[in-house]
């Protein structure tokens, strides 16, 4: 697998890091599964570069779907790290909620272990089913520096209830969906959350999923919440246009000013 053998089109895929900047990774998750990912060096020596995201992506697809992502925050000047759950891509197993946690929780041992990556100084960025990840590892595992939560649902519960469960594969609604609870999770996540949501996505009901995570919120953990307008699910960044790397930038500059 090369990431970027898709539509670039469609996914704003536009080739831009070079092939010397990034390698695949192989890991060991839960149940003796390898995962795969792809370590992707910054382009220049600036502060930025001090800072690594792991990224946790949707359910749609594998990394290459992702890749125009990996792209636009490797273009703001960070470090970034993306992997495939088990069941997707190159990596081994089946989809389960249980492995996807699991698979996150490897890919920070992994992240924290590389000599180049500062481990006080990981973001964790999810978007949509990677936020029931990012979440997870923030307020039961290593508090990161940051957290981005993109399109995120409340939990895989409130889905079901509504009857949207798109975006979440239905093998992961069964014994282990109620470990995917961003709400539950919101006020333990120990650090300042940037939150950006959609106002017209069809997935979510952003009035529903967005305000309830900034009402289990408040009081213990500040979210900035970008409202991008006229946004779906999946073209927040894009809507968002410059606002989007300016708003992460200000983020991060931001914890680093508060370290």
């Amino acid at each position: 697998m090369r990431p970027g053998d898709i539509d670039s089109a469609a996914w704003h895929v536009r080739g831009i890091i070079p092939d010397s900047l990034y390698h695949e990774v192989g890991l060991t998750s839960s149940g003796g599964n390898h995962i795969y990912g792809f370590l992707v060096q910054p382009k220049e020596s600036t502060a930025l570069n001090d800072v690594t995201i792991l990224y946790c992506h949707g359910n749609s697809d594998n990394i290459n779907r992702y890749w125009g992502r990996v792209e636009l925050l490797w273009d703001m000047g960070y470090r970034v790290f993306i992997f495939d759950y088990q069941g997707y891509g190159k990596s081994e197993g089946e989809e389960r909620g249980d492995a996807c946690l699991a698979d996150g929780r490897a890919a920070l041992t992994y992240l924290r272990t590389r000599p180049e990556v500062n481990p006080d100084r990981i973001v964790y960025y999810g978007w949509s089913m990677g936020t029931f990840v990012t979440t997870y590892l923030a307020a039961d595992s290593v508090t990161p520096f940051g957290l981005i939560l993109e399109s995120p649902p409340a939990s895989a519960e409130a889905l079901v209830k509504e009857g949207t469960v798109v975006d979440i594969p239905g093998s992961m609604l069964t014994d282990f969906y109620a470990d995917f609870d961003n709400e539950s999770r919101i006020a333990r996540v120990g650090v300042p959350v940037l939150m950006m949501q959609g106002t017209v996505d069809s997935t979510l009901a952003p009035a529903r999923h967005a305000q309830r995570l900034l009402a289990a919120a408040e009081g213990h953990t500040d979210i900035d919440m970008c409202w991008a307008v006229g946004a779906g699910h999946d073209n927040v960044p894009y809507v968002l246009g410059e606002e989007y790397a300016q708003r992460i930038t200000s983020y991060v500059e931001c914890r680093a000013r508060e370290q």
